[in-house]
């Protein structure tokens, strides 16, 4: 399965003291799926992202990325081999322009130096990402001034521009607007297929309609996992929501 797969988690744990954030999490999504990630909160969905993207290495368990172990890999290791992510805090430098936050994703977190010019650093093929999140009429802009929705365009356009083979969104509409959201989902709609896509948000109709399979965790497992028409109709999920699950 793991050759298969572009990402499988093989019974991930996770405590801190004892607090138990991941107990057995398994989970596994094919190249080019689109996979929702769901649950209430403290169900330990952004503890799982952290552990996938290496900011926490689990107590047991093991993670494989499109059939390689990377279990014990750095972020940066990680990041290198075509693993990409989004916060739900902004991790943009306010203080400088669009186009010198693009130059970041090329230089792996770090500014151009007085030897590497801005228009270097940000390539025709980075020009390329920017335009297609519609980020091209802002590009010298500075970052202070653009509105929430924008922001997050420009961080997926920083995470696009390492070109991504699994892309993980946690909570990418998190304060947008009804207009901004609906230009999020266009953009994600239209991402190639050569980036697969796991997704948490709380927006239950943006989930249902973006994704092709949703995986549900609660109490630090996956509860259930289905079709978006199987999720909607599960009444242990819908308890989950309505909080008379215990389980």
């Amino acid at each position: 399965m793991n050759q298969e797969m572009a990402l499988n988690v093989a019974g991930v744990a996770k405590s801190f003291g004892s607090l138990v954030v991941a107990s057995d999490v398994h989970l596994s999504v094919a190249p080019g799926e689109r996979r929702g990630l769901i649950g209430v909160n403290g169900a330990g969905k952004t503890t799982l992202f952290n552990m996938i993207a290496g900011e926490l290495r689990p107590d047991r368990g093991d993670i494989h990325f499109f059939g390689e172990r990377i279990t014990r890999d750095s972020v940066i290791r990680r990041t290198l081999k075509g693993l990409g992510r989004t916060y739900q805090v902004s991790t943009l430098v306010p203080t400088v322009s669009v186009r010198e936050n693009l130059a970041l994703a090329r230089g792996s977190g770090r500014l151009p130096s007085l030897w590497q010019p801005w228009q270097e650093a940000v390539d025709d093929d980075l020009l390329a990402t920017a335009d297609q999140l519609g980020l091209t009429p802002l590009l010298d802009d500075p970052v202070s001034e653009l509105s929430h929705g924008t922001l997050r365009q420009l961080e997926l356009a920083m995470v696009l521009a390492r070109k991504p083979r699994l892309l993980l969104l946690d909570e990418p509409a998190a304060g947008l607007s009804r207009v901004e959201r609906q230009g999020l989902m266009d953009i994600i709609r239209e991402l190639p297929r050569e980036v697969t896509l796991v997704m948490i948000e709380h927006d239950m109709d943006m989930v249902l309609e973006l994704s092709e399979r949703i995986s549900v965790l609660h109490h630090g497992e996956v509860f259930a996992e289905g079709d978006p028409a199987e999720i909607a109709a599960h009444e242990g999920v819908r308890d989950i929501y309505l909080g008379r699950a215990n389980g």
